[in-house]
């Protein structure tokens, strides 16, 4: 009966060692990131009425990533947690307009991980961030400029009219910021995954930086810096 147990003991080896080291390199992740900005120009305004904040566009950050193992226990990747928020009929001027907003954090992260045992990985990540603001108005075209300079003042900042509007109606800004996370992760297989992570995101986010066909603009305040962010995410390998 020993023998017995010793042969299937050994031809269960392999499998065992693959399922610890045979984790595919390249993997790619989709989930949900969690936050609380605080996003003052949008909710404190009093000129214009935005969509009314609530968990999704305001607390869900949708994610997704693609990572490579380049050595025993580093892996290297993009992600990218991403902020939407869509309203129809926010009144300006004379007219009534679409408005989209979304808000991307998209981060460069290397990550270390340590097998505790067979199936269970801890982790932990370092990131640079390339934050990026857009809003988009649909405005009726020969009320276009007035439009955007009142949307542009109620947010408070120095008037600097627009004068020259072009085909394209998005207002952009960009930054930069850094990231650190600890996470917890469970292997259903050797190639699904779930993982769970939790840390900070400081961003240096400024509302004087936003531009609209090249013109400079300010834009709404917001405060994005030293926020906790967690997130859960399925992982799939590829190879």
């Amino acid at each position: 009966m020993k023998s017995q147990i010793y042969v299937l003991v050994l031809c269960l080896l392999p499998f065992c060692n693959n399922f610890v080291k045979g984790q595919p390199k390249l993997s790619i992740d989709l989930g949900l990131g969690f936050y609380e900005p605080t996003l003052g120009g949008f909710d404190n305004n009093e000129t214009v009425q935005f969509p009314t904040k609530s968990i999704l566009n305001r607390n869900v950050l949708f994610n997704w990533g693609i990572y490579y193992e380049f050595f025993n226990n580093a892996r290297i990747g993009y992600n990218s947690f991403t902020s939407y928020e869509i309203g129809k009929n926010i009144l300006l001027i004379n007219s009534e307009a679409v408005f989209r907003r979304s808000l991307s954090y998209r981060i460069f992260p290397i990550e270390t991980f340590f097998r505790w045992k067979p199936n269970i990985e801890l982790n932990f990540t370092l990131a640079l961030i390339w934050g990026r603001g857009r809003i988009e108005l649909d405005t009726t075209p020969g009320d276009k400029t007035d439009d955007w300079n009142y949307f542009i003042n109620s947010f408070g900042g120095t008037p600097n009219p627009i004068t020259d509007m072009g085909a394209t109606d998005v207002m952009i800004t960009d930054w930069l910021g850094y990231s650190s996370m600890l996470g917890f992760r469970y292997y259903i297989s050797s190639r699904i995954g779930i993982d769970i992570k939790g840390g900070f995101m400081n961003n240096s986010y400024n509302e004087d930086n936003w531009r609209i066909q090249r013109q400079k603009a300010t834009g709404p305040k917001m405060k994005v810096d030293d926020l906790p962010i967690f997130s859960l995410k399925l992982i799939y390998g590829l190879r």
